[in-house]
């Protein structure tokens, strides 16, 4: 309050009075909880910006999550112990900041620790902290102040705000700036505005992508925006920090490459006609003005380039996500315009609706990598869409953050771990250095299967948690990486482990056993081509590494010198060497592909059948194309 009075003084005598400068107040109430957020956590001080020329004293209130650009906690302790307790709840707040601003880029912290001060940033992939400040002596209150001097007179994106969303308070609803149709933004590119008052998702973690998703329209409202007069959305907008290269054309992951080029090789074919996948309008990273210029909205723009890997601060707390030494941790503020809109997974009515809505999604899958060569590998409920028309639950497939463009030559760590628990294939679990294919994500998808039939797949009619703990499946997502492995390995062994230790638990749902039995057939199909393939040698069989099946006329018999230096073991291993089934299968995906597509066609038929029957039954018409 002092130095806010002082900047005013200051001001009001100066003959310059064009200074950019704003008040940084801080909320009347301590130790409260806020206004916008169900959760327990408390916030110390709310930290929150207002006009320069608004009186200071009407200013200072209760400050909430969406109003705070920082928020300071304190304790009694002087000590280290001190600084860690206050910033275990600053990281708590940040999450909360997280997930009540659309606009939030960074997040601000300030922990006291008896006459200790430090500033704290939370970023996308860790929180730095300055040097401490001892405010009982001269420098230390003046690097204190110098902070909130700065925070005064700095840009609006340097407190952690998006310059390109706004929220225009005469219509309540947000106007959101996206790149042309030339994948930019700045000088030579025009800009795009859409509008939206809703959101399908929203960033909860302080470390991540903190992807974003809006529903909007690229029509600006006449009226204000409420219940009675609300937005009609055609598109969604998918905002995200992605990985990425300072070149974007150096990466082999980037989502607006996949989808323009899925939506290339898509445009000629006939399939397109039969699948549901998102078509982009528009996307491209994101930048704004500053200083006049241009910039690029990316972790350089945040900390200057290459210095977030210095580690130059004070002290660096919680990686989010481990980068190699020469893939340094470089992110890009993305922004993706798309249709069709759909709803969550968990939205399917029925057991017909979800096996339709799971196999359009390997329809899709399966499309994307034989006519765009492109691999999604992250398959998972977030990154499967249900979207309705005319009664008719079709499915779709999106993110493609973790995709590959097979054809290139340089296509990233084909090996890198990605994907999404409880659904990450064996191989990917494993860290195996067996490339991953297109087997990997049907896997995934046999996996999710299994976790749906198991909790229900119809809303609201779900397993609680207490009745998961108590099955096999539950070790999917609460054990240890090896237990993961090991519970897998052990359910896809054979059909009488798949029976035993999953598919007996299968939730019993639909009017009539036709559904359920529809659901379980299709999980034992695909598990059977996966791990069983009838058509493949024992040697593709099964999830543990064997002995190779070799013909008794092919076998090499070692001589007594070598025998005698190897005994059994070399006999062994010269005569039946040491086989990986899953490295065996990673050479036929193309073929075990084919063979669980035309097998996902035939449930995809019946399910369709059902749906159609269902909506007869309750007097509506569908029509069989939905486009």
């Amino acid at each position: 309050m002092y130095v806010q009075k002082k900047l005013t003084s200051l001001a009001d005598s100066s003959s310059d009075n064009g200074l950019g400068r704003r008040l940084v107040l801080p909320s009347t109430k301590f130790d409260y909880n806020s206004s916008d957020t169900d959760d327990t956590m408390r916030i110390g001080v709310g930290l929150a910006r207002a006009k320069a020329d608004d009186p200071i004293d009407n200013n200072c209130r209760r400050v909430s999550y969406y109003e705070a650009f920082a928020v300071l906690e304190a304790k009694r302790k002087g000590d280290d112990d001190g600084f860690k307790d206050a910033f275990k709840r600053l990281y708590m707040n940040a999450r909360e900041m997280y997930q009540q601003k659309h606009n939030l880029r960074f997040a601000w912290g300030v922990t006291i620790s008896g006459r200790l001060v430090r500033v704290c940033h939370f970023g996308h992939d860790r929180a730095i902290s300055s040097c401490h400040m001892d405010v009982s002596t001269p420098k230390g209150r003046r690097s204190f102040i110098e902070v909130l001097v700065n925070w005064s007179f700095c840009e609006e994106s340097q407190l952690g705000r998006d310059p390109t969303m706004e929220y225009l308070h005469d219509l309540r609803c947000w106007q959101i700036a996206c790149p042309s149709e030339k994948g930019c933004m700045g000088e030579g590119a025009d800009v795009k505005y859409y509008y939206f008052s809703t959101f399908k998702c929203q960033a909860e973690r302080v470390f991540g992508r903190h992807t974003r998703c809006f529903l909007a329209t690229d029509i600006m409202p006449t009226a204000v925006v409420s219940t009675t007069n609300p937005l009609v959305p055609t598109v969604v907008i998918k905002d995200s920090w992605a990985f990425s290269k300072r070149n974007a054309s150096d990466y082999a992951c980037d989502e607006v490459r996949s989808l323009n080029r899925i939506k290339e090789g898509l445009s000629a074919q006939a399939v397109a006609k039969d699948i549901i996948f998102p078509k982009t309008e528009t996307g491209g990273r994101v930048s704004f003005q500053r200083n006049g210029k241009w910039v690029e909205d990316n972790t350089d723009t945040m900390y200057g380039q290459g210095k977030l890997a210095e580690d130059d601060a004070d002290t660096v707390h919680g990686l989010g996500e481990a980068r190699s030494d020469d893939d340094p941790l470089f992110r890009a503020h993305r922004r993706i315009v798309m249709s069709p809109i759909g709803e969550s997974l968990c939205s399917t009515k029925s057991v017909a609706e979800f096996v339709t809505v799971v196999c359009d999604a390997m329809r899709c899958h399966s499309a994307f990598v034989n006519d765009c060569n492109i691999l999604h590998r992250d398959i998972s409920d977030n990154n499967i869409l249900v979207v309705r028309s005319e009664g008719i639950a079709r499915g779709m497939l999106i993110d493609f953050d973790y995709a590959i463009d097979l054809e290139q030559k340089e296509r990233g760590n084909l090996h890198k771990v990605t994907g999404t628990l409880p659904y990450m294939s064996i191989n990917n679990l494993s860290e195996s250095d067996v490339e991953r294919t297109s087997l990997d994500d049907w896997e995934s998808m046999l996996c999710l299967i299994c976790w749906f039939a198991t909790l229900g797949t119809i809303s609201g009619n779900y397993l609680d948690d207490a009745e998961l703990a108590r099955l096999p499946i539950r070790r999917w997502r609460h054990d240890s990486t090896n237990g993961m492995i090991t519970a897998k390995m052990s359910a896809f062994s054979s059909p009488e482990s798949f029976m035993s230790t999953i598919a007996n638990h299968f939730k019993p749902e639909g009017d009539n056993g036709e559904e359920s039995d529809l659901l379980k057939n299709l999980a034992f199909v695909l598990r059977e081509y996966l791990f069983q393939n009838p058509d493949l040698t024992l040697d593709f069989h099964g999830t543990f590494e064997k002995r190779k099946h070799v013909e008794p006329e092919r076998r090499e018999l070692p001589n007594k010198k070598e025998l005698k230096a190897y005994e059994l073991y070399y006999i062994l291993s010269k005569i039946f060497p040491m086989v990986n089934p899953f490295k065996e299968r990673a050479e036929k995906w193309k073929e075990i592909s084919k063979q669980l597509l035309a097998f996902t066609n035939v449930f995809w038929e019946k399910a369709m059948d059902l749906q159609k029957e269902a909506n007869e039954a309750n007097g509506n018409t569908a029509i069989d194309n939905i486009h």
